[in-house]
């Protein structure tokens, strides 16, 4: 493949995704001793790398960089027998996944099962993961335990709903808009909080008064944070993992609430800080609850890589409800 052009997509500099993503042509470099090379077939764009790009995370991201957080794809390159060319792999561990060929650790490939398609695939380490491994490891979970979901009709927050309701507990799901209220089945969350309302504030104290939660899991931040802690119960479980807001949890969040057992989960740092034995069992579990149909992603669109700037506008502007 010497000489051989790919294209990838490449930032320079932190700021508005629209702005600063660049699309290049470039010459595909030699193969680096103890790498695989991946050929990606499919990548996700998602809020989090929108957030990314911002700067917001700049303190552990190294200018320039490919993006993207997650994609499958097929080995093209590898003196490695457990990966041998065409195997399907998941290849974690870095940024990059915004390119046609990405080049791998191979400690860092995990191969997928035959029986899942190349888009479930695709979309099975991001939310899912984050989502299996919030209620299994970060939460102290129990059974029959009430949990309170912000953004619930984002991708993850279904999942979220799904996996706890898979496990005993009983969800309750807060949205930003009235027409998302219908999305939820009230047998299983009972009726939706809807964050826009004007009698949101009186909706959560009821919850309050009536025992509170027993965990919150937020991806907002901001004022919304201190908000929603207002339905956990004494000594309640916050785990906080997203910033859709764009804003951080302010100081009186802890000066209101002292008794609060708060917590940040983060995907980069669990999986930096685990075996390749121990993401690869969780991988297995989170490709078991997608083939029982406990987990799903709805995917909103479809763009090549070419088209990668009208994905992140699709992404930005809200109107699609799944993933990209």
């Amino acid at each position: 493949m010497e000489n051989a052009f790919f294209t990838r997509a490449m930032v320079r500099e932190f700021g508005d995704i629209r702005q600063i993503l660049r699309l290049e042509q470039v010459v595909l470099p030699a193969l680096a001793e103890g790498q695989v090379r991946v050929k990606m077939a499919w990548a996700t764009i998602n809020p989090s790398d929108v957030i990314t790009l911002s700067g917001a995370y700049r303190s552990r991201i190294t200018l320039p960089f490919v993006p993207g957080f997650e994609g499958m794809g097929y080995i093209s390159h590898s003196a490695f027998p457990a990966l041998p060319p065409g195997q399907r792999v998941l290849p974690l561990g870095s940024q990059g996944a915004w390119q046609q060929y990405k080049d791998s650790d191979p400690h860092w490939c995990f191969t997928l099962p035959d029986q899942e398609s190349e888009r479930q695939a695709a979309t099975g380490y991001v939310n899912p993961m984050t989502a299996l491994l919030m209620l299994s490891e970060a939460l102290d979970n129990q059974p029959g335990m009430r949990i309170l979901i912000n953004a619930a009709n984002s991708a993850i927050g279904k999942m979220l709903v799904r996996i706890a309701h898979f496990k005993g507990m009983q969800p309750r799901v807060v949205v930003r808009r009235a027409q998302h209220l219908t999305q939820f089945d009230e047998s299983i969350t009972g009726q939706p909080f809807n964050s826009s309302s004007r009698d949101y504030p009186q909706a959560l104290a009821r919850l309050r008064q009536a025992g509170g939660v027993d965990a919150i899991l937020d991806c907002v931040g901001g004022d919304a944070a201190v908000q929603l802690a207002s339905a956990l119960k004494p000594s309640g479980q916050f785990i906080h993992y997203g910033l859709l807001s764009g804003q951080p949890i302010p100081a009186r969040f802890w000066r209101e609430r002292p008794d609060i057992r708060s917590s940040h989960f983060h995907l980069r740092q669990w999986i930096h800080s685990r075996s390749y034995q121990e993401i690869e069992q969780r991988l297995d579990e989170v490709m078991m609850l997608i083939h029982a149909g406990v987990i799903a992603t709805d995917i909103a669109a479809e763009f090549t890589l070419a088209d990668l700037p009208l994905a992140a506008k699709a992404l930005l502007s809200g109107e699609l409800q799944g993933k990209i």
